[in-house]
């Protein structure tokens, strides 16, 4: 098991326990053709920025306090703001890794990217083919600065039923000892949109702010042995400001931003859906299965419907807000319909967006996905926001969000609109 395999178990899987998104999917054959996952060469945002750092297009200067970090943030377009910082000791630079000094995580809609002090980069970022991708960056002053494709040992955990079986994310939460080990017996949680904010966070720096709620941020147990009756977080909760807890000055932000943290645990299985969808779409078309009825990417497609329209959300019991300019940079990046509505906008009242379907739909990764898949999606999608379709959700949404999605998603994603115009008229209007 090599240093990346390790560091990436640690920032991006987890021991599946408890969510409703968690059961196993089954395999899909990434390495045989068409996608031959491991041999393949990638085509995505870091071979075009090596490209450009080889060719001398570009140049990075190299910081004494964060390495590469800031520059590699900026070529990807990531914001500073969306920093999350976990700090359980779960990888191989756990001597570096603790409440003192905690990893510290940032993402777009396409990449993220983990920095530990004094220690490596690592980022995963999606390819229209392969889906994600790993990637590591040695934080050594270089005059062109090599980011190595990662992926022999890191099959073992980063394509198992854990990850949906192929190369996936996902997110932990988990009970920590004074000195941030995890204290594997006490259990751990896999969070996504439908996890209680009681069972989020652990291991993890929380800033913001959530009434009564509870939840397992900015906490730790007493010692390494499991507790015998429950212990609450009691000192953990709403907290605004972590400089007593970490050095925060360490890091280019003072914030673990609440509302980042919950966009991120969405948009992992965001992506891990759209992925197995790319991925039968591939394998089905291959071998001439593709038109089938019953055929497999159409299976997968209905579970990416499902989360994109947030299935089985949690719903929220008291208003959220982070510490952060992160939700305001979000909402901000549209794209806006005639009414200055997008998918981007927040609620944070009773649940994470002002309306229930996911920003997804805009990123790089779905947009990826074949013409037919996107068009079969919509088609799915309209028939569930009119009402027509109602095999799909176990709930139902309410009028009020039908026709504002009916409107959004049309005049902000052009390719829907031209499926949606041509739906029968029997599936165009909505139903109260």
């Amino acid at each position: 098991m090599n240093v990346f395999h390790q560091n990436l178990i640690a920032l991006f899987t987890v021991i599946l326990l408890q969510s409703p998104f968690a059961e196993a999917a089954p395999p899909l054959n990434f390495e045989a053709a068409p996608v031959n996952y491991s041999d393949a060469t990638p085509q995505n945002v870091i071979t075009q920025l090596q490209r450009a750092l080889d060719a001398g297009e570009k140049s990075w200067t190299y910081a004494d306090d964060f390495g590469y970090l800031l520059p590699l943030l900026k070529d990807l377009k990531i914001s500073v703001s969306s920093q999350m910082l976990p700090f359980s000791k779960t990888s191989l630079q756990r001597h570096l890794i603790g409440p003192d000094r905690p990893r510290a995580l940032y993402f777009s809609d396409d990449a993220y990217v983990g920095f530990v002090q004094d220690g490596m980069l690592e980022l995963m970022v999606t390819d229209e083919k392969l889906g994600m991708v790993f990637y590591t960056l040695k934080q050594t002053p270089a005059k062109k600065p090599q980011l190595q494709r990662q992926v022999a040992s890191c099959m073992t955990c980063h394509a198992s039923s854990r990850t949906k079986n192929i190369p996936g994310l996902l997110v932990r939460s988990m009970f920590v000892d004074p000195v941030g080990l995890p204290v594997i017996s006490a259990g751990s949680f896999r969070t996504d949109h439908s996890s209680p904010l009681s069972e989020r966070w652990g291991g993890w720096y929380v800033t913001g702010t959530h009434g009564k709620t509870t939840h397992m941020g900015n906490f730790h147990l007493p010692s390494s042995k499991r507790p015998k009756k429950p212990i609450e977080n009691k000192t953990g909760l709403n907290l605004k400001d972590l400089s007593p807890l970490t050095p925060i000055a360490h890091y280019p932000t003072p914030h673990s931003d609440l509302v980042a943290l919950m966009v991120f645990e969405h948009q992992i299985d965001a992506h891990n859906f759209i992925i197995r969808t790319n991925y039968a779409w591939q394998i089905d078309v291959h071998r001439g299965d593709a038109e089938q009825e019953d055929a497999v990417w159409k299976q997968e497609a209905d579970q990416l419907v499902k989360y994109l329209l947030f299935e089985k959300e949690v719903e929220l019991k008291y208003p959220i807000q982070g510490t952060s300019s992160f939700a305001n940079e979000f909402a901000k990046r549209g794209p806006f319909d005639s009414q200055g509505r997008s998918l981007r906008q927040f609620d944070l009242k009773r649940r994470l967006f002002r309306f229930p379907c996911s920003y997804m739909l805009y990123s790089k990764a779905f947009r990826s996905l074949a013409e037919p898949v996107r068009t079969y999606i919509y088609q799915r999608m309209k028939g569930v926001i009119t009402g027509v379709d109602k095999s799909l959700l176990t709930h139902q949404l309410t009028a009020t969000d039908r026709q504002n999605l009916l409107q959004i998603l049309p005049e902000t994603i052009p390719d829907l609109k031209r499926v949606w115009e041509q739906v029968g008229s029997t599936e165009s209007a909505p139903v109260p």
